[in-house]
């Protein structure tokens, strides 16, 4: 079911109830009982409203008199969003935990973690630091929630809210971590055989590959924007003799510039030339062309 069909039927209560009472993990352990309002209910979660904020990702123990929605005793849920509401307290939306749903999501996830790069999506730095993510997601979750008239993004908003239950978590950010250099890796490799890493057409795929590099790393790293030789001989599987010419072309037609350090960055004239021949796609695209595919002049 959609996420947009789940929260139409959400905004239709189909209980009576109005308080209830959330069991919330502790950082130094155990957990809190929580007063909530109920605001709406559907089969797979409730909307909640409380005076303090709900972690994003945290599994709570959701319970009431009498039950809810036809659930007895005390239920395991997980927050999805929580949000600072009008009138100070915050609203959040919990969904409902049941084996299937976990075994979904994993999976779901896996297969995310595969193709996307959470880091871009929130387009911070792999070193980012905890704060820096919170923050950084809180201002897009507001930009692109399906609630927001003017910026609403449903699709967005889920690539958001994945990305940052992966990078808030220590544990899923250390094994995307793992899996993501070795998909970047890949990714940004151009020649998978010896015979296509000479003439022209190679030579272009490495303009290509030296110029989104230093793109992405701009975008997602502007404290530190720049490469090393060393860095573009690992992520393109190219040595740094072949790629010198390549170097030469894009620094003297301004694409880039060679900073005191010896690294390279990307010049704003190199960023209106990747962006004007579409050399830099979302990270669900293929960021570099395979050997043999056609590819514009640089």
């Amino acid at each position: 079911m959609a996420l947009s069909e789940r929260r139409r039927q959400a905004r239709t209560p189909r209980t009576t109830i109005s308080s209830i009472k959330l069991a919330v993990p502790r950082p130094e352990g155990g957990s809190a009982e929580v007063n909530a309002r109920l605001i709406n209910i559907s089969e797979d979660g409730l909307g909640v409203e409380t005076e303090a904020a709900l972690r994003v990702g945290a599994t709570v123990r959701v319970s009431a008199p009498g039950g809810i929605n036809g659930r007895i005793g005390a239920h395991k849920a997980h927050v999805r969003w929580s949000e600072r509401s009008q009138g100070g307290t915050f609203v959040s939306g919990l969904q409902f935990d049941d084996g299937a749903r976990q075994k979904e999501t994993r999976k779901s996830t896996s297969e995310d973690d595969a193709a996307v790069d959470h880091y871009e999506v929130l387009q911070l730095s792999p070193k980012a630091d905890s704060d820096t993510i919170h923050r950084v997601f809180r201002v897009l979750a507001q930009r692109f929630h399906p609630d927001n008239r003017e910026t609403g993004n449903e699709e967005n908003f889920k690539r958001v809210l994945t990305a940052y239950e992966v990078l808030s978590d220590p544990v899923k950010r250390a094994s995307f971590d793992a899996r993501r250099i070795e998909t970047n890796r890949t990714r940004w490799r151009i020649f998978s055989q010896p015979e296509t890493a000479v003439g022209v057409e190679a030579e272009r795929r490495k303009r290509h590959g030296v110029l989104s590099l230093l793109y992405t790393r701009r975008l997602t790293d502007a404290r530190n924007p720049s490469m090393s030789l060393h860095e573009f001989e690992d992520m393109l599987d190219c040595p740094r003799e072949h790629l010198e010419f390549s170097l030469w072309y894009l620094r003297e037609n301004g694409l880039i510039t060679k900073l005191d350090n010896g690294r390279y960055g990307i010049t704003v004239k190199g960023v209106d030339e990747a962006e004007e021949s579409g050399l830099w796609k979302p990270s669900k695209a293929k960021m570099l062309p395979a050997a043999g595919e056609r590819v514009t002049a640089l």
